[in-house]
């Protein structure tokens, strides 16, 4: 059963469909049947991260520790300029934080070489963006596959072209875009673009998914439909999200609350999934 699309809109994930998603995207077993989560896959340790602004240096981070277990769904929220981002690039290996430690699943990947946390970003975590940030030169289904071009080069790509075009198309089915392949990032709603770069994410099969602001550069309806979607992963699957988010709304539905203030965790709300 795919995927229905109601006046644009993603309908309500059904069991079946959940359960396609996972045979397309998923690398691990479900959740246990009474939703508890597995092992520690993302932890932080007393993070320090400040920039400099002209002769100033600027704390944006001031040792944040963290912990988020496999299959959860957690959100970081907290006003403007409080470190959220900061924190979300620094655990997807975007950037690495002047002290403290990064670790996944057992290993450290903060001091790792560049070339290696290149590797991790791209094989092991999904990052989706508020802005999308689609190459406006490709259409969706090239968008998807801009990972699998990174990984493995012109010539390797092209020798398993049709195998990867499958896959993709199937996945862009299942996220509502079998209508929209052909298309580049200009003919597309925010709606479209944004479930086009989860397309994009979810491609490498990845063991955790990092989003910054999902829903924040959307109307009320498109950012409904992608958070359905997000939280259809992060319950039917054992697939991890940490969510930047402004929203409460969006907050009170996730396993897991991290609040920051002024670069400093000031609560964390951790409820059974």
């Amino acid at each position: 059963m795919k995927v229905k699309l109601v006046n644009d809109q993603v309908s309500r994930p059904t069991a079946e469909s959940a359960t396609k998603i996972h045979d397309v995207i998923s690398h691990a077993p479900f959740r246990s049947k009474n939703g508890s989560a597995g092992a520690v896959t993302m932890s932080a340790h007393q993070v320090y991260k400040s920039y400099r602004a002209g002769s100033q240096l600027v704390p944006v981070l001031e040792g944040v520790s963290l912990q988020v277990r496999q299959g959860q769904f957690t959100t970081i929220v907290g006003q403007s300029g409080s470190g959220k981002s900061t924190l979300l690039h620094l655990l997807g290996t975007l950037d690495r934080p002047d002290q403290g430690e990064i670790v996944m699943n057992k290993q450290r990947i903060d001091n790792l070489p560049a070339r290696e946390r290149d590797r991790i970003r791209n094989q092991d975590i999904g990052l989706i963006f508020q802005f999308y940030h689609l190459l406006p030169e490709l259409n969706v289904l090239e968008n998807t596959l801009v990972p699998y071009m990174i990984r493995h080069g012109v010539w390797s790509y092209m020798r398993q072209r049709r195998r990867l075009h499958e896959q993709a198309k199937e996945l862009l089915e299942l996220v509502g875009l079998s209508h929209r392949l052909t298309h580049r990032p200009n003919q597309l709603s925010g709606g479209e673009r944004q479930r086009t770069a989860i397309a994009r994410a979810l491609i490498t099969r990845p063991k955790l998914l990092l989003a910054d602001e999902p829903t924040g550069n959307l109307d009320a309806r498109s950012g409904n439909e992608v958070l359905e979607l997000l939280r259809q992963l992060g319950e039917q699957q054992a697939l991890t999200v940490i969510m930047v988010t402004h929203d409460e709304r969006i907050a009170q539905q996730s396993d897991q609350i991290i609040r920051l203030r002024d670069g400093k965790v000031v609560a964390n709300a951790a409820e059974a999934a």
